[in-house]
C-alpha cells in the first residue's frame, strides 16, 4: 500500500523542515495564531498558546546546539488528526551527542495547526556515538539504567 500525500502531510513535512533547518519564524507560520500546545516533556507537562510562544518553545529546545541533524521524520493522517513524528541528533556546546524524538498530534484548520499535543522521549544518550552505555553499565541522570528504543519493544 502506498501513502497518499495530501495536504495535511505537507503541512508536516514543512514543520520539520523548518525545525531541522532552525527557522523559527517559518515554524510559527505553520501554526495558526492561536494555536493551543500541549507538550508532555521531561520534566513534566507543559502548555501554552500562540504561535510566537510555541515557535519560541521549539527555539528553546533545538535553537542552540553545535550540531541538529534529522535522522528520521514522517507525518501521515489519522482520522482528523495530522501525526508528525521526527528524531534528531543534537549537540549542545561541551556536552556529548544526544538522541530526541517527538511526536506531534495536531488539528488543522485552514491549513494551519490549531492545536498540536507533543509527547518527547527526552534527550537521550546517542549510543551510536558514545558505543553502547548498556553494556558499560552506565546509569541515565537520573539513575535509571540507560535505554534505548530496542528496550521498548
Amino acid at each position: 500500500m502506498t501513502a497518499r500525500r495530501s495536504s495535511a502531510t505537507d503541512l508536516g513535512t514543512m514543520l520539520v523542515a523548518a525545525l531541522a533547518e532552525r527557522d523559527f519564524s517559518r515554524l510559527a507560520g505553520t501554526f495558526a495564531p492561536d494555536v493551543r500546545v500541549r507538550a508532555l516533556i521531561p520534566p513534566g507537562s507543559v502548555e501554552l498558546s500562540g504561535a510566537e510562544p510555541a515557535a519560541a518553545r521549539f527555539a528553546s529546545w533545538f535553537g542552540e546546539p553545535n550540531e541538529l541533524e534529522l535522522i528520521h521524520s514522517g507525518s501521515d493522517e489519522v482520522g482528523d488528526r495530522l501525526h508528525v513524528f521526527y528524531r534528531l541528533r543534537v549537540q549542545r556546546p561541551g556536552d556529548t551527542s544526544k538522541i530526541v524524538e517527538q511526536h506531534l498530534f495536531c488539528a488543522l484548520d485552514g491549513g494551519r495547526i490549531t492545536a498540536l499535543d507533543l509527547v518527547c522521549s527526552g534527550f537521550r544518550p546517542d549510543e551510536g556515538r558514545r558505543g553502547s552505555a548498556r553494556a558499560r553499565g552506565e546509569s541515565d541522570l537520573d539513575g535509571s539504567p540507560v535505554m534505548s528504543l530496542r528496550d521498548c519493544a
